[in-house]
């Protein structure tokens, strides 16, 4: 299974997007079944790229960076893969950053092995989560910057694992 990229947007700077664009589109809003069944399909570069962008494009704003790390942590229990993706690409940088936002999630989030309800409006409530979130959140927009133009650069040298020039 891949994407067809247009001969124009083979140098975007979202090339890796459009690399996963039409699998993570065509789950969009579906149970988790349907998405565990794409996600199957795919090769491990392209699964690092699903999981990437299935958590990534959901970290528009602080509070959606925190609440939907911790769903990633807590609910779907996907942040071991979207780790292992990053070792994939050889984004060692990216792992220490989702390592440190995975301990964030933890430490405030588990007492004895039992997780608390996550909420985006804890960060309002505790002056030092949420300072901690700030720096995390800085932290992962740099390194996520960087992550896309290598795992793009990847995807540019084997391009017949991933697209279909149209």
């Amino acid at each position: 299974m891949k994407a067809r990229v247009r001969v124009e947007d083979i140098h975007s700077k979202q090339l890796s997007w459009l690399c996963i664009e039409p699998m993570l589109v065509s789950v969009r809003g579906r149970d988790m079944t349907a998405k565990t069944e794409i996600y199957r399909q795919l090769h491990e570069g392209q699964q690092a790229l699903f999981l990437f962008y299935s958590y990534h494009n959901h970290t528009k704003s602080m509070a959606e960076f925190y609440w939907f790390s911790a769903y990633n942590i807590i609910e779907i229990k996907s942040w071991n893969g979207i780790k292992n993706g990053m070792h994939f690409f050889h984004l060692y940088e990216m792992v220490t950053v989702l390592d440190q936002i995975e301990s964030l999630i933890t430490d405030k989030n588990r007492v004895d092995e039992v997780w608390r309800e996550v909420l985006p409006t804890d960060l309002e409530k505790d002056p030092i989560l949420l300072q901690r979130t700030e720096a995390l959140y800085a932290a992962y927009q740099t390194v996520a910057q960087v992550a896309i133009a290598h795992m793009n650069e990847i995807i540019l040298q084997d391009q017949e694992m991933y697209l279909e020039i149209e």
